[in-house]
């Protein structure tokens, strides 16, 4: 485990996407294993093609997921890349509470595979994960913007089916649509949350501000996946809490992909949210992509005045309480 030079114990990550937390050696091994043609023929190239180490555009972010989401479409691919991100956080990070998010339709091949032998096998990484290490872990279904209706109700039905076997929440993500409605959401959501399932929307990051208040409004979702646009409209931050809605911030990743212009505007976010009260969790987002994970977020806030190691474990604190692990 990586050194860690304020002491922090207890660390969470609840939100963790599950493309973006194999690591380029695992997925390199599984693509070659399943005869995946790799833009890459080169091992060491492969590697750096997918790391991010320079800023991108939030639509050229998801653009990786293509790539690895491929590579994970398998019962042994989906088990193994669930393993190493419980495992891998573990080990570097010391995490003992993560919640892994990922689309089971983006998993299955296009469709070679069933959707329940996918679960399955996420819930056998999973289960193994925790068997080996002192790790509590909650997977969420996601539902995507790009897809319709039917697609994501089967996606929340699955979450509600397979809620005994590991699925704790159901959230949505993707680039943006321009034909994307949370009309088309909020049955789904309710359905969820009349399940025991915890809802949480990616939200507030590459969206305006109205997004925000649009899907608090209509959905009412326990979390809200970034939401740091939620400062542009004082009456979305009372919205937050007057509904007790947690945010999930992710601040290496809002820098890398622009959503925010530079550490700076990152501290003027961070510091509006939480002085105003709003609860915040600390995430990694995407952990390999993104070089990080829970623990160097904790500290490079300390490192750069952001927040004080008070108010880490305060948000270290939120993340017990909102949890969607019973």
């Amino acid at each position: 485990m990586q050194s860690n030079q304020y002491n922090l114990n207890n660390i969470s990550d609840l939100h963790v996407h599950l493309g973006s937390a194999s690591t380029g050696h695992l997925l390199w091994e599984m693509a070659n294993s399943r005869g995946i043609a790799l833009p890459e023929k080169n091992y060491w190239k492969f590697i750096d093609s997918v790391k991010i180490d320079h800023n991108i555009g939030f639509e050229s972010y998801h653009a990786y997921f293509d790539l690895t989401q491929l590579i994970q479409s398998s019962p042994d691919a989906i088990e193994k890349a669930i393993h190493e991100a419980i495992s891998l956080s573990y080990r570097k990070a010391n995490i003992d509470l993560i919640e892994i998010r990922f689309n089971p339709m983006r998993r299955n091949a296009n469709q070679v595979y069933d959707i329940d032998r996918i679960l399955l096998s996420a819930y056998v990484g999973m289960t193994r994960a925790m068997m080996e290490y002192p790790v509590q872990v909650g997977l969420i279904l996601e539902m995507d913007r790009r897809f319709d209706f039917k697609m994501n109700k089967i996606i929340v039905d699955k979450a509600i089916q397979h809620k005994s076997q590991g699925i704790v929440g159901v959230d949505v993500s993707g680039p943006n649509n321009d034909s994307f409605s949370f009309d088309d959401i909020y049955p789904l959501t309710d359905k969820a949350k009349s399940y025991g399932l915890g809802v949480t929307i990616h939200t507030g990051e590459a969206q305006p501000v109205t997004e925000v208040k649009e899907v608090i409004d209509k959905i009412r979702p326990n979390r809200i996946g970034h939401g740091v646009r939620s400062i542009d409209d004082p009456e979305v931050i009372k919205k937050l809490l007057k509904h007790n809605i947690c945010l999930e911030v992710c601040p290496t990743s809002n820098v890398t992909l622009s959503i925010v212009k530079d550490w700076n505007e990152m501290k003027n976010t961070i510091r509006q949210l939480y002085d105003a009260g709003v609860p915040l969790t600390i995430n990694s987002d995407g952990p390999v992509f993104l070089h990080t994970n829970a623990l160097k977020e904790c500290e490079n806030l300390i490192n750069r005045d952001i927040l004080t190691e008070e108010e880490i474990a305060n948000c270290q604190s939120n993340s017990r309480k909102y949890t969607f692990i019973k």
